[in-house]
């Protein structure tokens, strides 16, 4: 195999490579906004009887949470807005669809780099035997 078809063929790989950790991101954000809708949306959380609540590094505190009132939501640069919970399900469900859509893109993408590699390993393959 000449190393310049060699050497493309190892960067689509990186390239496919660097999709599929793109999409393993993705999916795990995914998994996460359905976890806070699911969690915002049913009553499990106001009839626990212990909460606790994430302070950071792994450390939790029991306490006290309302989800009945205004949730602090970050809008970025640092500022923060006040909004309702069915609000914020609305919101998680808009970033739910376009997480779902850049997973799809993603998913075409390393179809198409799939394809890619294929044809310049065939073409070589076809170069060899001959």
């Amino acid at each position: 195999m000449a190393r310049d078809v060699e050497a493309q063929l190892n960067y689509i790989e990186s390239l496919i490579s660097s999709v599929d950790s793109q999409i393993d991101t993705l999916n795990k954000a995914m998994i996460e906004v359905q976890s806070t809708i699911d969690l915002l949306s049913n009553g499990d959380l106001a009839s626990s009887p212990e909460k606790l609540i994430s302070i950071g590094s792994g450390l939790f505190a029991k306490g006290n949470i309302t989800i009945d009132e205004d949730l602090i939501v970050p809008i970025g640069s640092g500022i923060y807005v006040a909004e309702t919970k069915e609000r914020s399900v609305e919101r998680l469900k808009k970033n739910l669809e376009d997480i779902k859509a850049s997973i799809q893109k993603l998913l075409d993408q390393r179809k198409t780099l799939v394809d890619q590699y294929n044809t310049v390993y065939a073409t070589e393959a076809t170069r060899n035997v001959k």
